[in-house]
């Protein structure tokens, strides 16, 4: 798994450089793997939206929009800063 992780950080990297490949696409699904698969990871997570009140807000909304995954509301639960 942590193989998968930083094999999507890079290619989020390479998706920054070449116009062609979406980055964030890679960022998010490695920020999900890391989440539900590390404590560690979501202590970072969680620390980051309490940090960032805008990260937040921003998954908040994510997770109630209608193309949202399933797996964004426990994405979001795992990493509430407030629990």
């Amino acid at each position: 798994m942590a193989l998968a992780i930083v094999g999507c950080l890079i290619m989020s990297v390479v998706g920054g450089l070449l116009p062609v490949l979406q980055g964030w696409i890679f960022f998010v699904i490695a920020l999900y793997l890391l989440t539900t698969e590390f404590e560690t990871g979501r202590l970072w997570v969680k620390r980051a939206r309490r940090r960032w009140p805008f990260l937040d807000r921003w998954i908040v909304r994510a997770r109630d929009h209608r193309w949202a995954p399933s797996h964004l509301k426990e994405f979001e639960d795992l990493t509430d800063p407030s629990k």
